[in-house]
C-alpha cells in the first residue's frame, strides 16, 4: 500500500501539471487558427429562413381558411404575410452580418 505524505501528492500534481501544459501547447501548434464560415453558409442559412416563412405563411392562411370558410382570404394574407416576414429576416440577418463585418474591420 501506498503511503500518505503530502509531498509525494505536490510531486505528482506537479507532474501532471506539466503534462496537461505541454499536451496544450502540443495541441496549439497542431490546430491551425480556424477561419469564420464562408458566405456559402450564409446564403443557405439565408435561403432557408426565407422558404421557410413563406410555407409558414401559407400554411397558416390554408389553417385561417379551413376554420372560417373565407377560402381565399386567408392564403392571400398567409403568403403575403409570409413574405413580408420572409424579407424582415433576410434584411435583419444582413444587418446582423454587416456589423459583425465592420466590427472585424472586413
Amino acid at each position: 500500500m501506498g503511503t500518505n505524505d503530502p509531498a509525494d501528492d505536490d510531486d505528482r500534481l506537479d507532474e501532471l501539471g506539466r503534462r496537461i501544459d505541454a499536451a496544450r501547447q502540443t495541441q496549439s501548434q497542431k490546430a491551425p487558427a480556424k477561419e469564420p464560415p464562408g458566405r456559402l453558409n450564409v446564403v443557405y442559412r439565408v435561403s432557408t429562413e426565407f422558404v421557410a416563412a413563406v410555407f409558414i405563411g401559407i400554411a397558416l392562411g390554408l389553417g385561417f381558411d379551413y376554420v372560417t370558410g373565407w377560402k381565399p382570404a386567408g392564403i392571400l394574407l398567409g403568403s403575403l404575410l409570409g413574405i413580408a416576414t420572409a424579407f424582415y429576416t433576410v434584411i435583419r440577418t444582413m444587418r446582423q452580418l454587416n456589423a459583425e463585418d465592420e466590427k472585424t474591420g472586413k
